[in-house]
C-alpha cells in the first residue's frame, strides 16, 4: 500500500474511533497499533519504543507541565481570580466580545504544550453573559491561543525552521507577521460575526488605572511565569512549579479545597491522552512512516508545490506537534526553497501548510484539551474551524499564485 494511502487510513481510522465516542487517548493508542502494522514495524520493537516513549524525560515533563497548567488554571478559577480578571477588563476594553479574545492571544505569547488549558478558564468566565456553547468557547480559546505561531520568535517551529534554511530568525518573523494580523483579524471576524455586541460602562480614567492594576494581581501566578521564562530563562516546567508553589503560600484557601483543586488537576483521563500522543508520535517516527509519507511525492514541476503542502500539512496533521512538521519535512524541502537566501515565498507556503496540519489535527494537545475541558464535541469544534482555517491556508496559496506561479 503506498505511504499516502497508509497515512489517510490512519487518519480516517482515528477519525472513526472518535465519532464512535472511544476516548481520545484510547483511539491514538489504538491508531499507534495500526500505524505499526501498516509500516511493518515488529511488536517487539512496537513495545520497546511505547515503553521508551512512556519514560522519556520530553513525555514526563509534559506530564508535570500539564498537571501544573490545569493546578494554575483550577487554583485560579475556585480563588475566583478569573472572574476579577474579567471584571477590571470590561473597565477597560470598549467592546467586552474582545474579553473572549485577548487573555487566550496574551497567554499564547507563552510557548507551551497544550498551552490553551491556561485561557481555557478565562474564557468560561468571560462567556458566561452570551451563553456561548461548548464549540464555540473551544474555537475562540483555540484560534487566539495560536496566532502568534506565525511570527513570534520564541516558538521553537520558527527557530528550527530558520536554522534549516539558514535565514534569520527576525526576518522569518517580518515576512510572516501578515499572517498573524491576518489570524487574529479572521478570528476577530468569526467572534464578532456569533457574539453580539454589549455596550461597556463608561469608566473614569482613574478606575481603568485602578482596573489595569487588577488585571495584573488577579493572574499573578500567570505574570510570574512568564517573567522567569522570558526574563529569567527559567525551564518552563520549573517556572510552574514556582508560580504553583507561591499561589500555595501566599493564599488562605482551606485544607478542603486546595486537595480538591490538586484532584481535579491530576485526573487519569489527563496522563492516559498525555501517554497516548507521546505513543503515537515516537511510533510515527520509530516505524519510518514519516520519512514515506514526506518522501511520497516527488518533487519536480508542479509537483513541487504539491510536495510544499503535503510533506509539511501530512507530518501536523498525523502528529499535532509543532516541531514535528518542521524537523522531518523542512530538511526535505531545502534544496526547494533554498538556504541562505531561500525563496521567502516557497518558505511561507510551507510553513503555512505544515501549522493548518497542525491547526486541524485531532493529535494536536491544545485542540484535544481545550475540547475536554469544554466537554465540546471535536466533530462541532471542526465545523467552525474549518471555515476560519480555510482562509488562511487559502491567502497562503493565493500569495503563492500571485508571487511565483503567475
Amino acid at each position: 500500500m503506498p505511504a499516502l494511502l497508509k497515512a489517510a487510513a490512519i487518519i480516517v481510522v482515528l477519525l472513526l474511533l472518535l465519532k464512535l465516542k472511544i476516548d481520545l487517548g484510547l483511539a491514538l493508542l489504538a491508531d499507534s497499533a495500526l500505524t505499526a502494522i501498516l509500516f511493518h514495524m515488529t511488536v517487539s520493537a512496537f513495545l520497546r519504543n511505547a515503553g521508551q516513549a512512556l519514560v522519556a524525560k520530553e513525555t514526563l515533563d509534559l506530564l508535570g507541565i500539564l498537571i501544573l497548567v490545569l493546578y494554575l488554571g483550577n487554583f485560579l478559577q475556585t480563588g475566583g481570580h478569573f472572574g476579577r480578571m474579567v471584571g477590571a477588563l470590561k473597565s477597560v476594553v470598549r467592546d467586552r466580545r474582545l474579553i473572549l479574545a485577548i487573555p487566550s492571544a496574551f497567554i499564547g505569547l507563552l510557548p507551551m504544550m497544550a498551552g490553551a488549558m491556561m485561557g481555557a478558564p478565562i474564557v468560561e468566565e468571560a462567556a458566561k453573559p452570551w451563553a456561548l456553547s461548548p464549540a464555540w468557547k473551544t474555537f475562540l480559546n483555540y484560534w487566539f491561543r495560536h496566532i502568534w505561531e506565525y511570527s513570534w520568535p520564541l516558538y521553537m517551529n520558527l527557530i528550527l525552521a530558520a536554522l534549516i534554511i539558514d535565514v534569520p530568525i527576525g526576518k522569518v518573523c517580518l515576512y510572516q507577521f501578515p499572517f498573524t494580523i491576518l489570524a487574529a483579524g479572521v478570528g476577530v471576524g468569526f467572534l464578532f460575526g456569533k457574539v453580539p455586541y454589549r455596550p461597556a460602562e463608561s469608566e473614569p480614567a482613574k478606575k481603568k488605572g485602578r482596573s489595569f492594576v487588577r488585571i495584573f494581581t488577579s493572574v499573578w501566578p500567570i505574570f510570574l511565569t512568564i517573567i522567569l521564562i522570558f526574563v529569567f530563562r527559567v525551564a518552563m516546567l520549573w517556572a510552574l512549579a514556582a508560580s504553583s508553589l507561591l499561589s500555595q503560600i501566599l493564599s488562605p484557601m482551606p485544607v478542603r479545597v486546595r486537595l480538591d483543586i490538586f484532584r481535579k488537576s491530576v485526573t487519569p483521563r489527563i496522563i492516559l491522552l498525555t501517554a497516548a500522543v507521546m505513543v503515537f508520535k515516537r511510533i510515527l517516527e520509530a516505524s519510518g512512516a514519516l520519512d514515506e509519507i514526506v518522501r511520497a511525492v516527488p518533487p519536480g514541476g508542479f509537483a513541487t508545490y504539491i510536495l510544499l503542502f503535503a510533506a509539511p500539512f501530512a507530518v501536523g496533521l498525523l502528529t499535532g506537534v509543532n516541531q514535528a512538521f518542521v524537523a522531518i519535512a523542512f530538511p526535505l524541502l531545502a534544496p526547494i526553497i533554498g538556504k541562505g537566501n531561500p525563496d521567502m515565498v516557497l518558505f511561507l507556503f510551507a510553513y503555512v501548510s505544515g501549522f493548518v496540519g497542525i491547526l486541524l489535527s485531532p493529535a494536536h494537545l491544545c485542540l484535544a484539551f481545550t475540547a475536554d475541558y469544554f466537554q465540546a464535541e471535536l466533530k462541532d469544534v471542526y465545523k467552525i474551524l474549518i471555515a476560519p482555517v480555510g482562509i488562511v491556508f487559502g491567502a497562503a496559496v493565493l500569495v503563492l499564485i500571485v508571487f511565483r506561479i503567475l
